[in-house]
């Protein structure tokens, strides 16, 4: 492949004329009326084949997924039956509408949360020991329950949502400093959230809100079947809207093995599920039987019950691959993503940042201007004075870790150079390799695909291989389709040693 510029288009799978024996038998089960989920595995058409079963009806449904770009795709397959939305939309148009005035809001320092809210010190009592907590700290605790309760499915805020925080327990009394916290913290959340419900009110408002708000609203939605994708990345609460919906057939279907946002308080919805039937999905029309084998080695190692099988005919190898030949690197963070986009344009390439980069430009952009002593123009960064100021948020506040990878980048590569690189990149139609990290990959294909080394997993001895990690990797190996070259990750499992050996990979 050459290094001329390449057209990165979403892929589509080879036309299937007729269903395959395992895409019949679901269309079969839809037919019944009886709930169902699907295990299918990476690049075994999912929405296709959802296309196929909405298709095999004149009744009404919904095809629901959380990422908007997957409901955008799904829309030009899904027939006229079928309307394809985000839970978002549907929580926006039936409740966020009218907060629309209070969203985008500038970000509020616990500080202030705290003097909102009317929050005083509070004293943690152990044996022995006694821990006064600042008001700002506790506000920010408050804050952060908010944000797990409106993850969770659950009608109230409550003891376990509270964060748990080290150093205000004392071992072996029986004394409970995080009992003592949940009981101080609770009524300051209750304020906080009859404050967030109001459409008057005065903290930030998030998008997480409305969501949490409809939910609680016990909507109804008037379709005869439901059909929700990506079933692995779903919160409690969406979860909980779809499961409520004991009028309408429901559909599950997702990849266990694909879940990768647990940090955001997703859960793997798929096992949690009683659905009346499973199925699977493991013909893969992504790519061939070597790529597929990796894979296989990965699900393996996760005791994953599926297994993939690769497109009959198709070539494909798992190897070193020459830099001009590479149309994809992944990594793990932002950080190694900037450092692959130094390293593609000293070889001379002109590569292009998935999603162009745009949340690291406007924040590298207003802690620019805090660092000039100029007020920062961000949302998150509007209530800072100082970049100072900044730093001791984050490494302080309970909020701070929602800015702390965007903060480690600006401290890393300077507000300047983030700029600099990014707003000069091309866009992906006129680039010659795209850089990503494999959570923002998910979804996406490419030709060529490399590994960066800090997608490596490590082993814990106690522990085994990290679950998360491993579903990381799978995902990253999962984008390629004719080539991947996992070189740069430590060869230590004994399914890349077999690989090692056939394949002749390069050290």
């Amino acid at each position: 492949m050459s290094s001329s510029a390449i057209e990165f288009m979403a892929w589509t799978p080879p036309a299937q004329p007729e269903p395959t024996v395992e895409q019949q038998a679901i269309i079969d089960l839809f037919d019944t009326g009886d709930s169902f989920k699907v295990e299918a595995g990476a690049g075994t058409g999912k929405t296709t084949t959802l296309g196929m079963v909405a298709r095999a009806t004149k009744r009404t449904g919904y095809y629901l997924a959380f990422n908007k770009a997957l409901v955008v795709d799904a829309g030009k397959r899904m027939p006229g039956n079928v309307q394809c939305r985000t839970a978002h939309s549907l929580a926006y148009a039936a409740v966020g509408a009218d907060y629309r005035h209070r969203l985008d809001a500038p970000r509020m320092r616990s500080s202030d949360i705290a003097k909102l809210l009317g929050i005083r010190p509070l004293r943690i009592d152990i044996p022995g020991h006694a821990r006064v907590l600042a008001p700002w700290r506790v506000a920010g605790i408050a804050m952060r329950t908010v944000t797990r309760f409106c993850q969770s499915a659950d009608l109230e805020p409550g003891p376990q949502h509270v964060p748990y925080q080290e150093g205000i327990d004392w071992p072996g009394t029986g004394t409970s400093g995080q009992q003592q916290l949940a009981a101080a913290v609770l009524p300051a959340v209750a304020t906080a959230w009859a404050d967030l419900s109001s459409i008057d009110g005065e903290l930030p408002f998030k998008h997480e809100h409305y969501l949490k708000l409809w939910q609680l609203s016990n909507p109804r939605l008037e379709r005869d079947f439901i059909l929700f994708d990506e079933a692995q990345d779903a919160n409690p609460v969406m979860a909980a809207v779809v499961a409520a919906q004991d009028h309408a057939q429901l559909g599950w279907i997702g990849d266990s093995q694909q879940q990768i946002y647990s940090f955001t308080g997703a859960i793997n919805a798929l096992d949690g599920i009683a659905a009346d039937h499973t199925r699977m999905l493991t013909q893969s029309w992504r790519f061939g039987d070597t790529i597929a084998h990796a894979a296989n080695g990965i699900l393996g190692a996760l005791d994953a019950p599926l297994r993939l099988t690769g497109l009959p005919d198709t070539p494909g190898r798992v190897g070193y691959v020459i830099d001009d030949e590479v149309t994809c690197a992944l990594t793990r963070t932002n950080a190694r993503v900037m450092l692959e986009v130094i390293t593609q344009l000293e070889r001379g390439r002109r590569p292009h940042v998935l999603g162009g980069g745009r949340e690291i430009i406007d924040f590298a952009r207003g802690a620019q201007q805090l660092q000039d002593g100029s007020k920062a123009s961000h949302p998150d960064l509007a209530c800072f004075d100082s970049w100072i100021e900044v730093l001791e948020y984050v490494a302080t506040d309970e909020q701070g870790y929602e800015l702390t990878l965007l903060v480690d980048l600006v401290k890393r590569f300077s507000a300047k150079r983030l700029m600099a690189i990014l707003l000069d990149l091309p866009a992906e139609r006129q680039a010659d390799v795209v850089v990503s990290t494999a959570h923002k990959a998910k979804g996406r294909e490419w030709p060529t695909v490399r590994l960066a080394e800090d997608l490596d997993v490590d082993r814990d001895d106690e522990a085994g291989l990290p679950r998360e990690e491993l579903r990381l990797l799978y995902v990253a190996v999962t984008r390629a389709r004719e080539a991947l070259d996992p070189t740069t990750v430590q060869l230590a499992w004994p399914w890349l040693e077999e690989i090692h050996n056939h394949e002749g990979l390069k050290p």
